[in-house]
């Protein structure tokens, strides 16, 4: 039995993806994807532990954690390998699977996210725990829109920040400590050289969080990655600019599950 609620979209035969969201979200962030992508790959997006539908754990979780709690999905439909795309702590969780179970992995996307947790990055999330737990979960959301998308988007994009709004508030409590928990002890950076899979790394030109420089960053460590920045997008890209976000990475997983295309 899987610890984490998932549904899956497309054709039982096609290529699987695993969708991997950020922290304070819910598996309905790929809505823009899930219609494209799925005509071509079977889609298995996850609710990861304290998120969306998927139920508080025993403990906090580290990121190796989390990893296991996708393969547990995979094992239940009896998927082999994947490519796992990941978002932000999707992103983080992406590349612990891939250094934990190689053998399981297809191709990598990581999107918008870190591969180390630097001290001062620490300082603030152990901040954010403290505003958290002195003021609640109503307190995070303004602060966390803010560091998610242009303002430029945010003021002409009311009903999405609506929708994101309710996502943050139903994140309970253990599950987002547990993954700040987890986001605070990343620590990839220097092993990502262990990754064989293709990869593909995307930046938002405007991500205050993960700019493109940090970005590449990661991209020169593995062996095998491409690099794409998403013009005009902060973090939160496939929502933000969602029909190049799709079509990018959508053309990369093609190309991947099909490379003699």
């Amino acid at each position: 039995m899987t610890r984490c609620a998932y549904r899956v979209d497309g054709p039982n035969d096609g290529p699987p993806v695993v969708l991997l969201h950020a922290i304070a979200t819910t598996s309905s962030l790929w809505a823009a994807q899930l219609p494209v992508w799925a005509a071509a790959f079977r889609l298995i997006s996850i609710d990861l532990p304290g998120h969306g539908n998927s139920p508080d754990q025993q403990g906090d979780l580290d990121l190796a954690d989390y990893a296991d709690c996708v393969c547990e999905v995979l094992d239940e439909l009896r998927i082999g390998r994947a490519s796992v795309v990941g978002l932000s702590l999707g992103g983080m969780i992406a590349q612990a699977f891939a250094l934990k179970y190689p053998h399981r992995l297809t191709a990598l996307v990581l999107a918008h996210t870190s591969a180390r947790t630097e001290a001062p990055v620490k300082g603030i999330w152990s901040g954010r725990i403290a505003r958290f737990e002195k003021e609640g979960m109503e307190a995070q959301v303004l602060p966390t829109l803010e560091r998610w998308f242009t303002r430029a988007f945010a003021e002409s994009s009311p009903l999405t920040l609506a929708w994101l709004s309710d996502q943050i508030r139903r994140t309970s409590s253990w599950g987002y400590v547990s993954a700040i928990k987890a986001i605070q002890g990343l620590d990839h950076l220097d092993k990502l050289q262990k990754i064989k899979a293709p990869a593909l790394v995307v930046a938002g030109e405007q991500d205050s969080a993960v700019p493109p420089a940090a970005a590449a960053k990661i991209a020169e460590r593995l062996n095998n990655a491409q690099m794409l920045v998403v013009p005009g997008a902060a973090h939160l890209g496939n929502v933000e600019k969602p029909v190049e976000f799709t079509e990018a990475v959508g053309a990369f997983l093609r190309q991947v599950s099909q490379p003699s295309l």
